[in-house]
């Protein structure tokens, strides 16, 4: 199997030395660029796996490469981790928009580096995975309006895990998206930011006590910034023809465990929320028919 390729996109020669370096003694190919123009053709020549791209560049800024990347239909395989500098004010949400599936914030080390790119190559997709995401959009959940039911459960899963962050959570082929959250406030991440992404891969609690300590969260922008996930756990909501939907999950900012009891909860929760899913599906469905035969 070939070494995983990356690029390398930044104005600054010493970190792209340093960087490379990093990199090739674990076994990447990388390729390295100063500025914008030059760092895009290295990735439509190199298709590579992951692309490191600095925003204030010469030429083309980070950005629009960002963009052009994510059009080009040669690099839908391609990950972009944008690297902005502390003076360079982004929208998150714009930089998402245009491809960028994670985040380091400049400074950091080569080791900082290699953490997130871990993280990034490390999520996983289930084997159904088209059927999945088929099977979640025929709910139609997706972007709809906070429900009280729904929130009411996630509140119900922060109160018996102690924790001051849950939610439920739909995964969807690019995005985590979530429905309910208590102390997130988010409306959605990148796919390859989420911890539920690796959550719908059991079909039991998953428990992360310290995501510090974990080779697939360790560089993960919702730890090392943002809201600084330490503990997470989440249990999958299984539709009834079996595809994993997304999670019922609780986070907290310290290390933490929970107990039997307390995973089991969890587990009934998604329970009920699925129950809440098939119940929202069939009302909206009862209401197109009565529509339909007026």
């Amino acid at each position: 199997m070939a070494a995983p390729t990356i690029v390398l996109i930044d104005y600054d020669e010493a970190v792209l030395a340093a960087n490379s370096e990093a990199l090739q003694s674990r076994g990447y190919q990388v390729h390295t660029a100063c500025d914008g123009a030059e760092g895009l053709k290295a990735a439509v020549e190199q298709r590579p796996g992951i692309v490191v791209l600095d925003l204030v560049l010469q030429r083309m800024p980070g950005l629009q490469v960002c963009e052009a990347i994510k059009k080009n239909p040669q690099l839908g395989h391609t990950k972009v981790i944008v690297a902005p500098s502390p003076t360079f004010h982004i929208d998150l949400k714009k930089a998402r928009n245009l491809g960028a599936v994670s985040f380091l914030n400049k400074p950091y080390q080569p080791e900082d580096l290699v953490r997130a790119i871990a993280s990034v190559e490390a999520m996983p997709l289930p084997e159904n995975e088209a059927k999945r995401v088929a099977t979640l959009h025929g709910y139609d959940i997706l972007d709809s309006a906070p429900e009280k039911a729904f929130d009411d459960l996630a509140k119900l899963a922060a109160i018996i895990c102690d924790v001051p962050g849950a939610m439920i959570t739909f995964i969807d082929s690019e995005r985590q998206w979530f429905k309910s959250d208590i102390g997130f406030m988010a409306n959605d991440v990148p796919r390859e930011m989420s911890f539920c992404a690796h959550a719908i891969m059991h079909q039991d609690v998953m428990v992360v006590e310290d995501a510090e300590k974990d080779e697939r969260f360790a560089g993960n922008p919702l730890v090392t910034s943002g809201p600084q996930i330490r503990f997470y756990a989440g249990s999958p909501l299984i539709a009834p023809t079996g595809e994993a939907l997304g999670t019922v999950c609780v986070i907290d900012h310290k290390p933490r465990v929970i107990n039997e009891n307390q995973k089991t909860a969890l587990k009934l929760l998604a329970n009920q929320v699925q129950v809440l899913l098939e119940w929202r599906r069939y009302m909206n469905r009862a209401k197109s028919s009565s529509a339909g035969g007026k």
